[in-house]
């Protein structure tokens, strides 16, 4: 049964949903790929938005502003709803033959509607550390329990939390590069020496270097390592 988000009823998630776990590995593996190979080629709203919030920007999705509200839904019959997730009698803000569509998208009731996302937040929400780049992502979600037993909580949280905090350096290296004037994209032969130097402390003496270079590694950079 379709119910609205704001409902008060038990949320029941269906047993094909993906898992908010699930979800975050997900996002993490494919951010993992582009950071290496990507930037600049292949273009990811979600990790574009990433770029903008961690550049210090108001992110241009709406699921992760502060507020929403900026994008009403207009039916067919000229009706107009806060959301195109809202789309219930309740959400209804008029009519266009009736009222100017720009008198509805600014009325108090819209505003109120945008303002409530970032009011309803429960504090396990306010107190988090990717709070800025969050901001509870989309109300309709918003059907969990935080540890604590406060309602509000956004069902995929815990597969945000994870990527999020998985993308925080290469975003914080590529917001540098981009506030520099020079390209994101220069990452990616960063993330390739962050790489090296991690499998460089995982290796043995007598493995094959992690640089390719086909010699031992006992032959190759560990005097290297050992003099650092």
């Amino acid at each position: 049964m379709l119910i609205s988000p704001d409902s008060t009823e038990l949320a029941r998630v269906a047993p094909w949903s993906v898992d908010p776990q699930q979800y975050g590995r997900f996002l993490c593996a494919i951010f993992d790929e582009w950071v290496r190979h990507d930037v600049g080629r292949s273009y990811v709203q979600l990790f574009d938005v990433c770029l903008e919030m961690w550049s210090g920007f108001e992110a241009s999705l709406c699921v992760f502003r502060r507020t929403c509200g900026a994008a009403l839904a207009l039916e067919h019959s000229g009706d107009v709803y806060s959301c195109d997730h809202y789309v219930y009698p309740e959400n209804k803000l008029g009519n266009i033959m009736e009222s100017p569509l720009a008198s509805l998208a600014h009325s108090a009731t819209q505003v109120a509607f945008g303002e409530a996302k970032d009011t309803s937040l429960p504090r396990y929400c306010r107190e988090c550390d990717v709070r800025f780049a969050c901001n509870g992502e989309c109300p309709k979600h918003r059907f969990a329990v935080t540890p604590g037993g406060e309602p509000g909580l956004n069902y995929l949280c815990g597969g945000y939390k994870t990527f999020f905090r998985h993308v925080d350096r290469p975003m914080r290296f590529m917001a540098a590069e981009l506030a520099a004037g020079r390209a994101p994209a220069n990452v990616m032969p960063w993330m390739a020496a962050q790489d090296l130097e991690a499998a460089l402390r995982r290796a043995s003496r007598n493995d094959p270097c992690p640089c390719g270079s086909g010699r031992k590694f006992k032959h190759c950079h560990l005097p290297q390592q050992s003099h650092r």
